[in-house]
């Protein structure tokens, strides 16, 4: 099967040859291809023949155009830099404490076509398919609305928000989502398969304000995607052993659990069918520091959980981190392969 065959199986609560391996790696693909990361990010025929020699080298079954998290930010109007071989990083926030109200005004309908930054990753997706066809499943990615309020806000300000001024930062994320959705159906349109929504900060809010503010929002993104023809993948870091009830009952797909989230099998219980987990290796103290073996006890470990329902796809808990070495990376996809 190919890697795209084998996933879509999963996501149709089918059974594949064996488990989907969804490691992420943008860094670690660079590193290993010898692409210096500033032009992964910025230039799409360099972050796509990139990943996909690194797939077709190392193994995966999937390719993504992500790999910073300020495409949108940037044509919203936050300073980013580009360091020389490393991720982008901002200037300052957008929105400040000082002119507040004025600020949120630059939250604003975008104009996603004449946006060079994100319409990067669309052309991204789109040389992907025309590159590898159906022998990888592609993703497309876009920031989830809290992580790109906190991208434009500040983490701590935009969480402050949620208390101090829940209309203002609703309103914020309405706008965001509603940008969102135009940015999605370009990047399906050009051939995505499944859409990647990375939401990190929400882990940090607790499971109520995460229920009050955030949630529609996802459960909004959600149904859009699907009603395109894809399928739905959440990447939220951190422990989300509380949201996961809320991520299952607004029908994500694919659910990313990092290695604080402690698997149990009642978890399991919950998904319905094509819904799975992805994960949940701890990257950098099993996959980085750790060693082939280690690796695969604790992909053992997994199985006894899963208890043989198929409901799991193998990776990191989140990014591979640089300079993992390659026998541990192997271990883990050689432990997918033969997880049948």
């Amino acid at each position: 099967m190919t890697g795209r065959d084998r996933t879509l199986a999963f996501l149709k609560g089918e059974k594949p040859d064996h488990v989907p391996f969804l490691p992420l790696v943008m860094q670690y693909a660079a590193q290993k291809t010898g692409v210096n990361y500033r032009y992964y990010c910025t230039d799409y025929h360099i972050q796509c023949r990139a990943m996909t020699e690194f797939a077709r080298k190392f193994g995966m079954d999937y390719l993504h155009p992500a790999g910073w998290p300020y495409c949108e930010a940037i044509a919203y109007g936050l300073e980013v830099q580009f360091p020389d071989n490393a991720l982008p990083v901002a200037r300052k926030p957008l929105i400040t404490d000082e002119s507040f109200e004025d600020d949120l005004q630059k939250i604003r309908v975008l104009d996603v076509e004449s946006s060079p930054t994100m319409m990067n990753r669309v052309e991204g997706v789109r040389c992907y398919k025309e590159t590898v066809g159906d022998e990888f499943l592609i993703m497309g990615h876009c920031e989830g609305p809290f992580a790109e309020y906190a991208d434009l806000r500040g983490v701590e300000n935009a969480m402050i928000d949620l208390l101090e001024n829940p209309d203002e930062a609703a309103d914020a994320m309405h706008m965001i989502t509603e940008n969102a959705k135009s940015w999605i159906k370009l990047q399906i349109e050009a051939g995505a398969d499944f859409f990647d929504i990375g939401d990190a900060v929400c882990s940090q809010i607790g499971e109520r304000l995460y229920v009050s503010m955030v949630k529609p929002f996802h459960k909004e993104l959600f149904s859009y995607i699907h009603s395109l023809g894809a399928f739905v993948k959440i990447h939220i870091c951190g422990n989300i052993t509380t949201l996961i009830p809320h991520l299952v009952e607004i029908d994500a797909d694919i659910i990313d659990t990092d290695h604080m989230v402690e698997l149990r099998p009642e978890y399991f219980d919950m998904l319905r069918s094509g819904q799975f987990f992805c994960g949940n290796l701890d990257p950098v103290q099993v996959i980085r520091f750790g060693t082939p073996e280690l690796i695969r006890s604790k992909v053992e470990e997994l199985k006894r959980i899963d208890q043989g329902r198929g409901k799991i796809a193998l990776a990191g808990g989140c990014e591979i981190p640089l300079d993992t070495p390659v026998e541990n990376y192997l271990a883990l996809r050689d432990a997918a392969v033969g997880w049948t």
